[in-house]
Protein backbone atom coordinates (compact mmCIF):
# COMPACT_ATOMS: atom_id res chain seq x y z
CA UNK A 1 0.00 0.00 0.00
CA UNK A 2 2.93 1.99 0.93
CA UNK A 3 4.51 1.73 -2.65
CA UNK A 4 1.21 2.73 -4.18
CA UNK A 5 0.56 5.66 -2.18
CA UNK A 6 4.20 6.75 -2.97
CA UNK A 7 4.05 6.17 -6.88
CA UNK A 8 1.20 8.12 -6.85
CA UNK A 9 2.43 10.62 -5.18
CA UNK A 10 5.41 10.52 -7.71
CA UNK A 11 2.93 10.97 -10.94
CA UNK A 12 0.94 13.85 -9.34
CA UNK A 13 4.33 15.55 -8.64
CA UNK A 14 5.38 15.00 -12.23
CA UNK A 15 2.09 15.94 -13.60
CA UNK A 16 2.61 19.11 -11.92
CA UNK A 17 6.24 19.78 -12.91
CA UNK A 18 5.58 19.27 -16.84
CA UNK A 19 3.29 22.20 -17.94
CA UNK A 20 6.25 24.43 -16.89
CA UNK A 21 8.99 22.18 -18.81
CA UNK A 22 6.88 22.15 -22.01
CA UNK A 23 8.61 24.16 -24.62
CA UNK A 24 8.28 27.38 -25.11
CA UNK A 25 6.19 28.64 -28.17
CA UNK A 26 8.35 31.84 -29.67
CA UNK A 27 6.17 34.73 -30.66
CA UNK A 28 5.60 34.56 -34.41
CA UNK A 29 4.10 37.88 -34.82
CA UNK A 30 4.35 41.64 -33.00
CA UNK A 31 1.33 43.64 -31.44
CA UNK A 32 -0.55 41.97 -34.25
CA UNK A 33 1.66 42.46 -37.17
CA UNK A 34 3.24 39.80 -38.41
CA UNK A 35 5.96 38.21 -41.59
CA UNK A 36 2.34 36.73 -43.25
CA UNK A 37 1.11 40.20 -43.76
CA UNK A 38 1.14 42.22 -47.12
CA UNK A 39 2.59 46.37 -46.34
CA UNK A 40 -0.81 47.23 -46.84
CA UNK A 41 -2.19 44.72 -44.21
CA UNK A 42 0.53 45.92 -41.46
CA UNK A 43 -0.18 49.17 -42.52
CA UNK A 44 -4.16 48.96 -42.11
CA UNK A 45 -2.90 47.41 -38.39
CA UNK A 46 -0.10 49.87 -37.37
CA UNK A 47 -3.20 52.77 -38.13
CA UNK A 48 -5.33 51.31 -35.56
CA UNK A 49 -2.72 51.58 -33.06
CA UNK A 50 -0.95 54.78 -34.08
CA UNK A 51 0.39 56.77 -36.08
CA UNK A 52 2.71 57.44 -39.70
CA UNK A 53 5.75 59.18 -38.89
CA UNK A 54 7.94 58.72 -42.13
CA UNK A 55 8.88 56.27 -44.74
CA UNK A 56 12.63 55.39 -45.65
CA UNK A 57 13.68 54.87 -49.21
CA UNK A 58 10.33 53.50 -50.22
CA UNK A 59 11.33 50.06 -48.12
CA UNK A 60 10.81 51.20 -44.33
CA UNK A 61 8.67 52.72 -42.44
CA UNK A 62 8.32 53.97 -38.94
CA UNK A 63 5.29 54.34 -36.75
CA UNK A 64 4.53 55.96 -33.69
CA UNK A 65 2.31 53.15 -31.64
CA UNK A 66 0.66 53.66 -28.25
CA UNK A 67 1.20 50.80 -26.33
CA UNK A 68 2.63 50.29 -22.86
CA UNK A 69 5.64 48.81 -23.56
CA UNK A 70 6.78 49.54 -27.31
CA UNK A 71 7.03 53.34 -28.25
CA UNK A 72 7.63 52.64 -32.33
CA UNK A 73 7.34 49.82 -34.82
CA UNK A 74 9.49 49.49 -38.01
CA UNK A 75 8.36 47.43 -40.83
CA UNK A 76 10.48 47.02 -43.92
CA UNK A 77 9.07 45.43 -47.05
CA UNK A 78 10.06 44.42 -50.47
CA UNK A 79 8.44 45.27 -54.15
CA UNK A 80 6.73 41.97 -54.01
CA UNK A 81 4.54 44.32 -50.99
CA UNK A 82 5.56 41.36 -48.07
CA UNK A 83 6.85 42.11 -44.87
CA UNK A 84 10.68 41.23 -44.80
CA UNK A 85 11.09 42.43 -41.02
CA UNK A 86 9.03 44.15 -38.08
CA UNK A 87 10.81 45.67 -35.24
CA UNK A 88 9.46 47.11 -32.10
CA UNK A 89 10.93 49.75 -30.52
CA UNK A 90 11.08 49.92 -26.91
CA UNK A 91 9.68 52.69 -24.50
CA UNK A 92 12.17 54.36 -22.25
CA UNK A 93 9.96 56.73 -20.10
CA UNK A 94 9.15 55.79 -16.58
CA UNK A 95 5.62 54.63 -17.06
CA UNK A 96 6.86 51.92 -19.14
CA UNK A 97 5.95 47.85 -18.83
CA UNK A 98 9.46 47.11 -19.74
CA UNK A 99 9.75 43.68 -21.49
CA UNK A 100 12.53 40.99 -20.28
CA UNK A 101 13.88 38.82 -22.49
CA UNK A 102 13.27 35.38 -21.34
CA UNK A 103 9.73 36.68 -21.63
CA UNK A 104 10.12 36.52 -25.58
CA UNK A 105 11.65 32.38 -25.16
CA UNK A 106 13.80 30.23 -23.23
CA UNK A 107 17.27 31.84 -23.10
CA UNK A 108 19.23 28.69 -22.64
CA UNK A 109 17.77 27.78 -26.23
CA UNK A 110 18.59 31.34 -27.87
CA UNK A 111 22.02 31.81 -29.15
CA UNK A 112 23.36 35.16 -27.80
CA UNK A 113 24.89 37.38 -30.58
CA UNK A 114 25.98 39.74 -28.50
CA UNK A 115 28.60 40.47 -26.33
CA UNK A 116 27.38 40.56 -22.52
CA UNK A 117 30.92 41.76 -21.13
CA UNK A 118 30.59 45.39 -23.12
CA UNK A 119 26.58 45.24 -22.31
CA UNK A 120 25.27 43.98 -25.99
CA UNK A 121 23.00 41.46 -24.91
CA UNK A 122 21.32 40.05 -28.06
CA UNK A 123 19.29 36.78 -28.18
CA UNK A 124 18.28 34.85 -31.46
CA UNK A 125 15.64 32.40 -32.09
CA UNK A 126 15.68 30.59 -35.42
CA UNK A 127 12.14 29.07 -36.28
CA UNK A 128 10.86 27.03 -38.92
CA UNK A 129 8.59 28.34 -41.44
CA UNK A 130 4.71 26.93 -40.32
CA UNK A 131 1.65 27.03 -41.52
CA UNK A 132 1.86 30.54 -43.62
CA UNK A 133 5.10 31.70 -41.87
CA UNK A 134 7.95 32.27 -43.31
CA UNK A 135 11.22 30.93 -41.71
CA UNK A 136 12.34 33.86 -39.28
CA UNK A 137 14.80 34.76 -36.71
CA UNK A 138 13.09 36.25 -33.60
CA UNK A 139 15.60 38.98 -32.42
CA UNK A 140 15.46 40.35 -28.93
CA UNK A 141 18.39 42.53 -28.32
CA UNK A 142 19.55 45.73 -26.04
CA UNK A 143 22.38 47.15 -23.15
CA UNK A 144 19.99 46.42 -19.80
CA UNK A 145 21.08 42.59 -19.29
CA UNK A 146 17.26 41.65 -17.95
CA UNK A 147 15.28 44.17 -20.51
CA UNK A 148 15.03 44.89 -24.18
CA UNK A 149 15.44 48.04 -26.33
CA UNK A 150 14.16 45.83 -29.47
CA UNK A 151 12.35 43.13 -30.47
CA UNK A 152 12.63 42.18 -34.28
CA UNK A 153 11.35 39.08 -36.60
CA UNK A 154 13.02 38.54 -39.90
CA UNK A 155 11.89 36.85 -43.24
CA UNK A 156 14.70 34.56 -43.54
CA UNK A 157 13.24 33.41 -47.21
CA UNK A 158 16.00 35.02 -49.05
CA UNK A 159 14.07 34.73 -52.37
CA UNK A 160 12.45 39.05 -51.74
CA UNK A 161 15.84 39.74 -50.53
CA UNK A 162 17.68 38.78 -53.60
CA UNK A 163 14.45 40.56 -55.98
CA UNK A 164 15.51 43.38 -54.39
CA UNK A 165 19.05 43.54 -55.37
CA UNK A 166 18.62 42.30 -59.19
Amino acid sequence: MKQIITFGLFLIAGAMIAPRSSAQELPREILGVNLKMTKEDAQKRLREMGVFVRDEAGWQEVWKIHDGSFSHLIIGSGKDGKLHYVTAIAREDKEAKRVAYDTIGNLRKARQAGDPAIKNFSYQWDLSAKEAYPHMLVIAAGRDPKFLTTYSLKNLDNASAREEKE
